[in-house]
């Protein structure tokens, strides 16, 4: 079973983003589940998001607590005192929201990097850049696939807004920079 924790702050999609990658992970014929973690459940405010994908049913349901992947949505968090490497477990791994490797990972196996928020803004506009960090995530971790990606993407969203997800995730996948350390 792998273990991944989202960092992000309220309205930055990541909620989402673990919701459509157990979909994706689904489709692959994989087991995964997402829970939510909202906190004080306002904008800005940082949100954790706990996924699991798995070969075999999963029958934890709690929090994770020495993930397998973090995927940090917004640097910045570490500024506020949230430890998004903490208790990370050997040959971890991470997908960042950023657009060159950053310093002080070394407990990470492999770091991939992309500029979400510029990739989504370039190709879709002003929105949560999750479709951009699922794309980096299928390069970086290989749990799940683009094809299911994609179809995840259109079963979460009308047809024209799932083809511009679907795109902006491409580009994603394309643009990250992954590090094995």
């Amino acid at each position: 079973m792998k273990e991944l924790i989202f960092y992000s702050r309220g309205g930055q999609g990541a909620v989402t983003a673990a919701k459509i990658m157990v979909n994706a992970a689904l489709l692959d014929g994989e087991y995964a589940q997402s829970v939510p973690n909202f906190g004080q459940e306002r904008k800005g405010a940082p949100v954790y998001t706990y996924a699991r994908i798995s070969e075999e049913p999963i029958s934890i349901h709690s929090y994770v607590y020495e993930p397998h992947c973090v995927v940090a949505f917004d640097w910045s968090l570490l500024n506020l005192g949230v430890n998004i490497h903490a208790d990370v477990r050997p040959g971890g791994i991470l997908v960042a929201n950023l657009s060159c490797s950053p310093e002080g990972v070394s407990q990470y196996a492999k770091v991939g990097c992309v500029d979400a928020w510029a990739v989504t803004k370039e190709l879709i506009g002003n929105v949560p850049p999750n479709a951009a960090m699922l794309g980096a995530m299928v390069k970086t971790t290989g749990w799940f696939t683009l094809p299911s990606l994609f179809a995840a993407l259109s079963r979460a969203m009308p047809k024209e807004k799932a083809q511009r997800n679907i795109e902006c995730a491409q580009a994603a996948y394309e643009r990250t920079e992954v590090h094995v350390q």
